[in-house]
């Protein structure tokens, strides 16, 4: 039994799978403290709790593709049927990208590839960035501190994909004339948020 928030079909828009088509779940609840600039607030509670094998059929019923878990932070409900339908999913021939922070930390025996969204401030460990297919923070009005964290962590530029903060489409158009820059200087990924700057604030797509 898993607690999710919602499941939707869409488009990835962000980060080294974006343009594909994919299913979306996203999971309920997060570590606390929670983000003041949470884009998702209404993932934090405990939302539905929906039958694993419910979910397969759902997620399974357009074929084999893309399934992105996400949160609230995925990795709380691991133990709680999060392993079993990634187990189920790829018996399906599903492909599987998570979204996390890493402040749930990565569990050991993860198949699905771990795309990292670490929040200002909160730097993963070398025991989680390890673990990653892609780290793609989140960059404010201080980048410089996130470039300081990427080069702690000795990622090579092919693992990061920089991204705008902020929710709005005005927001991420501000922002990306630097993020731009940026990329460009040290070799990083530039990563649009493709839904923000297609719907704006739209939730669910």
């Amino acid at each position: 039994m898993l607690q999710i928030h919602e499941l939707f079909r869409s488009i990835q828009g962000e980060g080294p799978f974006a343009g594909r088509p994919a299913v979306f779940l996203r999971l309920s609840g997060c570590v606390q403290p929670h983000c003041p600039f949470c884009d998702t607030p209404e993932a934090l509670g405990k939302g539905k709790s929906i039958p694993v094998e419910e979910l397969v059929e759902q997620m399974t019923s357009g074929g084999p593709g893309l399934a992105v878990i996400t949160g609230g932070e995925p990795f709380l409900q691991w133990e709680s049927g999060l392993k079993e339908l990634e187990a189920a999913l790829l018996q399906k021939g599903m492909e599987i990208q998570y979204e996390s922070s890493g402040r749930a930390g990565v569990p050991d025996g993860v198949q699905g590839q771990v795309v990292l969204s670490p929040k200002p401030g909160q730097w993963p460990p070398p025991s989680v960035l390890g673990k990653a297919f892609a780290v793609k923070p989140l960059m404010g009005d201080k980048p410089e501190i996130v470039l300081r964290e990427i080069y702690r962590s000795g990622l090579p530029p092919e693992k990061i994909w920089l991204m705008a903060l902020g929710a709005s489409r005005e927001e991420q158009l501000q922002r990306m004339p630097l993020l731009w820059e940026i990329c460009t200087r040290y070799g990083y990924h530039f990563c649009p948020r493709l839904h923000i700057l297609v719907h704006d604030r739209k939730k669910g797509v």
